[in-house]
């Protein structure tokens, strides 16, 4: 991606970086979070008596929330890349303009 950052616009560049946030904060919002609730609801709901959930279940929604993040982190390293490639740019443009 680093080198298709370099051929963008500035323009789409910030067009680019714009529609990662809003997917990293609809996938925040609809998919990691509710995940993450849910494992702790079936965590707590159960208490100290862990032989009522089975491993299988705590298992699968750990992975589910690990995918999650690591879906997660790829959109915010994503949207880290554009940041600096757009700081980059705004600050070649107003040091030539100086």
């Amino acid at each position: 991606m680093a080198d298709s950052i370099a051929n963008m616009t500035l323009r789409d560049k910030l067009n680019e970086a714009e529609r990662l946030m809003r997917e990293l904060m609809d996938h925040l919002d609809n998919g990691f979070i509710p995940k993450a609730r849910s494992l702790g609801r079936s965590l707590q709901e159960h208490g100290n008596d862990v032989s009522l959930i089975s491993d299988t279940t705590v298992r699968q929604q750990t992975a589910e929330l690990i995918d999650s993040n690591r879906y997660s982190e790829k959109l915010y390293n994503k949207v880290g890349e554009l940041l600096a490639a757009i700081d980059e740019d705004v600050a070649s443009i107003t040091e030539n303009k100086i």
